[in-house]
C-alpha cells in the first residue's frame, strides 16, 4: 500500500479521527501542544506497527484490552526516536559504546594486536611465538579490551579513567584544624556531628595532623557499616560526595583525578599492553573521532594487519566517517553520553539510523530539532531527508518553523490542547497550511498571530544595575572565562551544541549558588528525594575563581529538564504536593465516613490499591528478555484501586476518575478549593492544560517535566528578587504555547525577579533584554564568550552566529 489509513483514532483526547499518511514521504505532525499529535503517531502508529511485527513472530497475541482505533491499513515496522529514550543518564554509556565503534575496536584489538613477549619485551607477530626467545604470548579474549567487563577494566578507577577524592591539602591549607573544626568547615548538620561525636570520641578536638594514621583513614573515607546504602560510615568523602551530588559548588574540595594506574585509559595493563600501529585502544578511545580517522586510516596501510582487520577497519572508519560528517567529529570515543548536549544527542542517534542502510521502515521521530542551534538545523534535516530517501518513511512530531517547512506533507491536529483539541485541522502542503485560518501553526507561521511584544529593559551597560558575576569559570571546556549577568531582566543564553552552555549555567552558576545558599540546597535536595551514592555520577567539576553579587537576590529556582520521578506512582499531582489535599477531601465525603475510610484508603500505594497490581493498573511482561511491555490489569482495569474506595464520589468522580481528568477539567471540578487549583492554574498557563493529573512523570517529556517544575516553583509564591534559572523551556512548546511562555517571563520581570533562559528558539531570544552567546563552535572549539548585549546588538554584531536569524521586537 502506498499510505498508512487510520480510521476512528480514539485514544486520549483523538476524536474519532479518520487519517491518511503517506508512504515514503517526510511528514510533519504539529499542532498546539498537548492537542493529540503524540497520541496519534507513538500510541497508535508505533505501538501498532511495533506490536504487529512482535505478533508476526509469534509475541503478544492480543494484550490490548481498549480499541484505539476502528482500523488501520498499511501500517509496518515502526522505529520510534523518542525524546524520553534519547536522554541519557547512565554514566558508563559513551560514544564508542553507544555506537559500537568501540566493540569493533576491541575485536580488532583481540585480533590483530601486536603482543610484547613477557620474556624479552621483543613484539610479537601473528602467530603469537616470539621470533627473539621462542616464547609463546596467548591472545587476550574480548572482554579484556572493554572498561565495562570485569576482566579489562583498570581495577583501581573501576573503569573510568578517574575518580574524586577528598582535597585534604586545600582543607587543611597551612593550618592545622581539628577533626571537629574539618568537619565544620565543610558544613554538616548537628546530627551528623552527633554522630561523628560518637564515632571518633576523644579524637574530635585533637589537631587532624597528629591523630594516628589508621583513625585519619577513618575521618577521610569512613569505615565499613551495614547501617546504610553506601555501606560507608559518616566521613569526609561520604559527605563531600553528597553535596557534590546535590550540585553544590565544592571549590577544589572534592575533585576528580586522573588514575594514577591506567592515567585515564580505563583499560587494564594487559590490554595497555597490546598495539596497533604503537596505540593500545585506551589512546585510541582518547583521541577526537576528526583525530582517531586520521589513526584508522594509517592502521589500513599496514603489513601486518589481515584482511580480516582491514574489513574490521573499513566497518570502523565508515561509522567515524559518518560521524564526523553529523558535526561530531570534536567527540571522543570515551566521551560520556549523559556530558553530550541535546543536539549532540540527537545527531548521534540520527546517525545510527542512517548508517543501519534499512528501507522499508516507519521512522517516528519526537521533535528532533531539540537542543539544536538555527545554524545546525539544516544538516539534521538533511539527515532526515536521507533517511526517507533510504526507501523510508519518516513522520516527524514537530513545532520547528524550519522542518514544517520542508515537509511533503503536514497534519496538523488541533484545534487547541486535551478536550478542545483530537481533531484534525488540516492535510496537505505548507502553503495551504499557511492559508488555514483554523489553525493556530498556520496563522503564527504566517505571521497572522504574533508573538506578544516586551518592552525591553534599556541601558543594561549602566553601571548602577546590580550584577551577578562569575569569575574565571573553567568547567568543562570553558576557557577561564569571566561573566557579568544583569539583574532584573531576561537574559538568554545560546550557542551551537557543546558550545558550553550548560557547562556555565547548569554545571558553574547553579553549584555556584547552591553553594551560596547552602542552606536552601540542604533543605531541599534532588525534590526531596534521596541521594543515591552509590549510583555513579558524570565525572564534572564546577571549576571556578568566585561569584559576586550574589546578594543581590534573595534565592534561586532552577527549572531543568532532568527526569523527575523513576516510576509510575509519581505524577502531575503527587509533584506538586497537591494529592495529599484531594484525598483528605475524599476522606471527608459522607460515604468514606460511613465506611471509616481514611486518607490512606485513596492513595494507590497504600489501603486502597488494588492487590493484583499492587495500584500501577498494569503488569508488566518481559518476553525476550530486556523487552518490556504492560497489559491492563483484569482486576481493576486499569483503575488502580479496590472496589471500596471506588464506591465514594466527590462532584459525581471517583478517586480513579480523578486521576484519569486532564488538567483543564480538573480546575473546574475543584473551582471552590484554592489550595488544589492554584497549581492547576499555573500548569494550565504554560501550557500543561491537557496532561492528566495520574499521567506518570516517568512517561513525560523533558518539556513537561521542565514546566512541572516552573509550575511547582511558581506555585510557591515566593517573595522577594528571585533567580529563574531555565533550560530551554521552549522543548515541546508549539509557537501558540511559546506566546504564552513569553507573557509568564515578563511577569516575572516585572515582579522583579531576574530570569536566565538557556534557548534557541528565536522567539525567545528576541524577547529577551539581553543576550550571552558562547561558541564559536563546540567542544575544544568553544567555551568563549563570542558576544553580549541586546538582540539589536548582536544583530550587528558580525561574531554573533544568532544574531543573523534575530529580528529585534522593539
Amino acid at each position: 500500500m502506498k499510505s498508512i489509513k487510520i480510521t476512528g483514532a480514539r485514544i486520549h483526547n483523538l476524536k474519532d479521527v479518520d487519517i491518511t499518511i503517506p508512504k515514503n514521504k517526510l511528514t510533519v505532525a504539529t499542532g498546539i501542544s498537548g492537542s493529540g499529535k503524540s497520541s496519534l503517531m507513538f500510541d497508535i502508529v508505533f505501538e501498532e506497527g511495533r506490536k504487529g511485527y512482535l505478533q508476526s513472530l509469534g509475541i503478544f497475541p492480543g494484550l490490548e484490552n481498549e480499541r484505539k482505533f476502528a482500523s488501520i491499513e498499511g501500517i509496518g515496522p515502526t522505529i520510534a526516536v523518542k525524546q524520553s529514550v534519547v536522554r541519557q543518564n547512565n554514566p558508563r554509556s559513551t560514544v564508542g559504546s553507544k555506537t559500537n565503534i568501540f566493540n569493533l575496536l576491541a575485536l580488532l584489538y583481540s585480533s590483530e594486536g601486536q603482543v610484547k613477549c613477557s620474556e624479552c619485551n621483543e613484539t610479537i607477530g601473528q602467530d603469537k611465538v616470539c621470533a627473539k626467545c621462542g616464547h609463546e604470548e596467548e591472545r587476550l579474549e574480548l572482554g579484556y579490551f572493554s572498561y565495562n567487563n570485569p576482566n579489562g577494566m583498570c581495577m583501581k578507577c573501576a573503569g573510568r579513567g578517574a575518580y574524586y577524592h577528598v582535597n585534604m591539602e586545600k582543607l587543611i591549607a597551612n593550618k592545622n584544624p581539628t577533626v571537629r573544626e574539618l568537619f565544620n568547615f565543610i558544613g554538616v548538620t548537628p546530627g551528623i556531628l552527633r554522630v561523628l561525636e560518637r564515632n571518633f570520641k576523644g579524637y574530635m578536638d585533637q589537631p587532624y595532623l597528629e591523630i594516628p594514621d589508621e583513625i585519619k583513614e577513618k575521618v577521610v573515607n569512613g569505615h565499613y557499616v551495614s547501617n546504610n546504602s553506601a555501606n560507608q560510615s559518616f566521613c569526609l568523602s561520604r559527605i563531600l560526595q553528597a553535596k557534590h551530588k546535590r550540585g553544590e559548588y565544592l571549590n577544589g574540595l572534592y575533585e576528580i583525578t586522573l588514575c594514577s594506574e591506567c592515567h585515564g585509559y580505563r583499560i587494564g595493563e594487559e590490554a595497555r599492553n597490546i598495539l596497533i600501529n604503537d596505540k593500545h585502544i585506551g589512546q585510541v578511545g582518547k583521541m577526537t573521532l576528526d583525530e582517531a580517522k586520521t589513526f584508522f586510516e594509517s592502521a589500513l596501510e599496514l603489513n601486518e594487519i589481515t584482511q580480516f582487520g582491514k574489513n574490521l577497519l573499513k566497518d570502523i572508519l565508515g561509522k567515524t566517517n559518518s560521524l564526523i560528517a553529523s558535526r561530531l567529529g570534536h567527540l571522543s570515543l570515551y566521551r560520556e553520553m549523559s556530558s553530550l548536549s541535546g543536539g549532540e544527542i540527537q545527531r548521534l542517534f540520527l546517525n545510527s539510523h542512517l548508517e543501519s542502510k534499512l528501507e522499508s521502515l516507519i521512522y517516528i521521530l519526537d521533535e528532533p530539532t531539540v537542543g539544536l542551534h538555527e545554524s545546525e538545523k539544516l544538516e539534521l534535516l538533511q539527515s532526515i531527508k536521507a533517511l526517507k530517501d533510504l526507501g523510508n518513511t519518516v513522520i516527524v512530531v514537530e513545532h520547528d518553523r524550519s522542518t514544517i517547512e520542508i515537509a511533503e506533507h503536514i497534519i496538523d491536529i488541533g484545534p487547541k490542547a486535551g478536550i478542545e483539541g483530537g481533531e484534525v485541522i488540516y492535510e496537505g502542503d505548507y502553503a495551504g497550511l499557511l492559508k488555514c485560518d483554523k489553525s493556530l501553526t498556520g496563522q503564527y507561521l504566517s505571521g497572522k498571530a504574533k508573538m506578544p511584544v516586551r518592552m525591553l529593559k534599556q541601558n543594561i551597560d549602566d553601571s548602577a544595575i546590580p550584577r551577578l558575576v562569575i569569575r574565571h569559570a573553567k568547567t568543562n571546556n570553558l576557557k577561564d572565562i569571566s561573566i557579568a549577568f544583569p539583574l532584573g531582566v531576561l537574559i538568554g543564553v545560546s550557542g551551537v551544541s557543546g558550545s558550553g552552555k550548560s557547562s556555565l549555567i547548569s554545571n558553574t552558576l547553579t553549584p555556584l549558588l547552591k553553594s551560596y545558599f547552602r542552606l536552601d540546597a540542604n533543605k531541599n535536595n534532588s525534590n526531596g528525594e534521596e541521594i543515591d551514592l552509590e549510583e555513579e555520577s558524570l565525572l564534572i567539576e564546577t571549576i571556578a575563581e568566585r561569584l559576586d553579587g550574589a546578594e543581590n537576590i534573595s534565592g534561586f529556582a532552577e527549572v531543568s529538564q532532568a527526569p523527575i520521578g523513576r516510576n509510575i506512582n509519581s505524577n502531575p499531582v503527587t509533584f506538586t504536593k497537591i494529592w495529599d489535599k484531594i484525598r483528605r477531601l475524599f476522606a471527608e465525603q459522607p460515604e468514606a465516613k460511613r465506611l471509616n475510610l481514611t486518607a490512606g484508603h485513596f492513595s494507590f500505594n497504600s489501603e486502597g490499591a488494588c492487590r493484583e497490581c499492587n495500584g500501577s493498573g498494569r503488569k508488566a511482561i518481559f518476553p525476550e528478555g530486556s523487552l518490556k511491555m504492560y497489559a491492563t490489569c483484569e482486576k481493576c482495569k486499569g483503575k488502580r484501586y479496590n472496589n471500596e474506595a471506588l464506591t465514594v464520589t466527590y462532584k459525581g468522580k471517583n478517586i480513579s476518575e480523578i486521576l484519569d481528568m486532564q488538567i483543564s477539567e480538573a480546575i473546574a471540578l475543584f473551582s471552590d478549593n484554592d489550595f488544589i487549583v492554584r497549581p492547576l492554574q499555573i500548569m494550565e498557563r504554560i501550557g500543561m492544560g491537557y496532561i492528566k493529573l495520574g499521567q506518570p512523570t516517568s512517561t513525560m517529556s523533558g518539556g513537561e517535566t521542565q514546566r512541572l517544575k516552573l509550575a511547582k516553583e511558581l506555585g510557591r509564591q515566593r517573595k522577594g528578587h528571585i533567580l529563574y534559572i531555565m533550560d530551554e523551556p521552549t522543548t515541546g512548546l508549539s509557537l501558540y504555547d511559546t506566546a504564552q511562555l513569553i507573557k509568564l517571563l515578563d511577569e516575572l520581570i516585572k515582579s522583579g525577579n531576574s530570569v536566565i533562559v538557556i534557548e534557541h528558539n528565536h522567539e525567545v531570544l528576541e524577547s529577551c533584554d539581553w543576550i550571552v552567546e558562547l561558541g564559536p563552535e563546540g567542544g575544544l572549539k568553544g567555551g568563549e564568550i563570542i558576544a553580549e548585549g541586546t538582540p539589536k546588538d548582536l544583530v550587528k554584531n558580525p561574531k554573533s552566529l544568532i544574531g543573523k536569524y534575530l529580528t529585534p521586537t522593539t
